[in-house]
């Protein structure tokens, strides 16, 4: 007979990581970064082994499923965290908690196998390397993911079979940031003994078996290694990158499992997961990346690139050194000005302005990513970047500048229901709707990067490293290869014309509306807030699609790369810093909350 949940309970509120409302938005943009560097990095890691022929080794195999790993593991649970961390609502339906936790234990499980089936391939290379290509073939190596697959589900199906037939007949409130099993066995009303022993022996099991493998791994490499006379350094490397991942997943997850719930402390148990559930999976792409000199075997000899910048001229450099700072110090000071101004006024806890404070946080960013080097470049002798840290330059201007677009189309929307559609302004644009679409603004920005790079990455560098622009932009890098860039260039006249033509039309459509609808307001000083509100946003449209329609609408043989440096100058720099004066000088009710914001800080000086 099939036991049944007898409880009550249909859905769970998640408290989350802290319950402090200063602490969200921080909170929020640090999760987010981590949540784009685990999905660019990861998704760097399987496009640079599944392109490169370099890689199709079984240790490159081996890290490009734990890069899959890694994906579904972080998204299991950072979308949803990001959700309740913006909104008030943080509830989770139990079949949805009862689903995060199976995904979660599937995982967490699959990724302790998977890290013992690369050491014991690091052994039969280092230790048997004749043997190494019989012993580990392709079959051999997809049973073993497989395997560690199906152990993984096996754990999954035992969790949540015993967990939800327990009663949660007391509270729903689950003092953590996802489903896990210490805080819902916090919450039942059943005895759960039986099961906590349960599972310290599954725990110790998994643990036990798997650490051994690896340490028994180990322990027959390092003396095999010492016996190296060459290349013992790339030996090395490789096995210290991987006991790198193995101390951080496995020392989270014996402080948090492996003991009995009366040494429980879910603050503590929040701090730990955080860790093995957030930081693994955004370090182990850097881990194996910056250890590992995987990335550069791009069938080419390019190892870094060299950025010309903006000018030759000695005389000038200064000059524009100090006018890109102060540049720099300016888009600073008022993107995070306008986020604090948003955040700390209760009247400015709208639609628009939600929009306008994401809009600043790309703008932080995107200026963030060119700007430093920049102006490190602008002092320096040697203006040198990796090649991982140009693809990584590359990766996430594409990100935010695409992101930027899917945000001004989002905030044209949001216009358009304020002023055609007033009454039903508040139903429709909801604080679930605005946050996913912020959130599906930044998937835009992150497929277009992960498709972009896909294929620059597979480029030979093989005459030139010099790149003649400031920062690693696509035209410039496509002018430095020496294999064909056709389909390269179509991808991006492609995707950019999609982009653009998508959020030009929604704007575009969204205008057309408004402008009836302002032309129809009987008073003028209502006619003159709404005009002012859009024509704040048109000028920032306006200068950012002006700009990149010319950069990248257009075939690669009319690329003027001098040109284009000024254009880029204007759209990476000079836009991020204006439009935060745009949206305060012309806008009467963001000048009123600076001067409150003025008013209250004085008074607590």
């Amino acid at each position: 007979m099939t036991p049944v949940n007898h409880t009550d309970v249909h859905e769970f509120i998640l408290l989350g990581l802290v319950t402090h409302p200063d602490l969200q938005v921080p909170l929020c943009l640090a999760f987010l970064a981590m949540y784009m560097v685990t999905l660019l990095g990861n998704f760097g890691i399987i496009i640079l082994i599944r392109t490169n022929l370099h890689l199709h080794t079984p240790m490159y195999y081996f890290l490009g499923r734990l890069a899959v790993v890694d994906v579904c593991y972080s998204s299991i649970i950072l979308p949803k965290m990001l959700v309740q961390i913006l909104t008030e609502e943080k509830t989770i339906s139990f079949s949805g908690c009862t689903a995060q936790l199976c995904c979660f234990v599937v995982f967490g499980v699959t990724q302790c196998f998977l890290l013992a089936v690369m050491a014991y391939d690091r052994y039969v290379a280092i230790c048997k390397p004749l043997l190494y290509p019989a012993v580990m073939g392709r079959r051999t190596c997809q049973w073993l993911v497989a395997g560690s697959y199906a152990i993984g589900l096996l754990h999954a199906v035992m969790h949540t079979t015993f967990i939800f037939t327990f009663s949660f007949c007391s509270s729903n409130v689950i003092n953590h940031y996802f489903c896990d099993i210490a805080p819902l066995l916090a919450l039942s009303c059943s005895d759960t003994r039986t099961y906590e022993v349960v599972v310290l022996a599954l725990v110790s099991i998994n643990c036990l078996s798997t650490m051994t493998i690896i340490f028994v791994s180990y322990t027959y490499i390092l003396p095999a290694i010492l016996r190296i006379t060459l290349r013992r350094r790339k030996a090395f490397s490789t096995y210290a990158s991987h006991l790198t991942v193995i101390t951080m997943f496995y020392g989270a997850i014996l402080f948090t499992y492996p003991r009995p719930s009366s040494t429980y402390g879910l603050d503590k148990n929040k701090m730990a997961t955080l860790f093995y559930t957030i930081m693994t999976p955004t370090l182990n792409p850097l881990v194996y990346s910056l250890r590992n000199r995987m990335a550069e075997q791009n069938h080419t000899s390019v190892a870094e690139f060299i950025l010309k910048g903006l000018t030759d001229q000695a005389e000038m450099k200064a000059a524009l050194f100090v006018l890109f700072l102060l540049i720099y110090i300016i888009t600073l000071l008022g993107n995070v000005g306008i986020i604090v101004v948003i955040r700390g006024d209760p009247r400015l806890h709208t639609s628009m302005y939600f929009f306008l404070g994401s809009l600043s946080v790309v703008d932080i960013c995107f200026s963030s990513v060119i700007a430093p080097k920049t102006l490190m470049n602008f002092l320096s002798e040697r203006k040198t970047i990796s090649f991982i840290g140009c693809m990584g330059q590359a990766a996430f201007y594409i990100v935010f500048v695409t992101t930027e677009c899917f945000l001004l189309s989002a905030m044209a929307y949001d216009r358009y229901v304020a002023i055609c559609n007033p009454l039903l302004y508040s139903s429709l644009m909801t604080r679930r709707l605005c946050v996913w679409l912020v959130v599906g603004s930044y998937i835009g920005g992150v497929l277009n990067s992960i498709i972009q790079m896909t294929f620059i990455v597979r480029l030979p560098f093989c005459s030139s490293n010099v790149i003649n622009h400031f920062f690693c932009d696509v035209p410039p890098l496509l002018a430095l290869s020496c294999a064909s860039t056709y389909i390269n260039e179509m991808i991006l006249f492609s995707l950019a014309g999609i982009i653009e033509l998508s959020t030009i039309s929604t704007i575009l459509v969204s205008y057309i509306f408004i402008s009836f609808a302002i032309l129809r307001i009987r008073s003028a000083e209502g006619r003159q807030k709404a005009f002012f509100t859009c024509t704040s946003h048109l000028t920032t449209v306006a200068m950012l699609y002006g700009t990149t329609i010319f950069m990248y609408l257009r075939p690669g043989s009319s690329y003027a790369l001098n040109t284009d440096k000024v254009v880029s100058v204007f759209y990476t720099m000079v836009i991020p810093m204006l439009n935060p004066l745009i949206y305060s000088l012309r806008n009467q009710e963001v000048k009123d909350a600076l001067r409150r914001t003025a008013e209250r800080i004085t008074v607590r000086l």
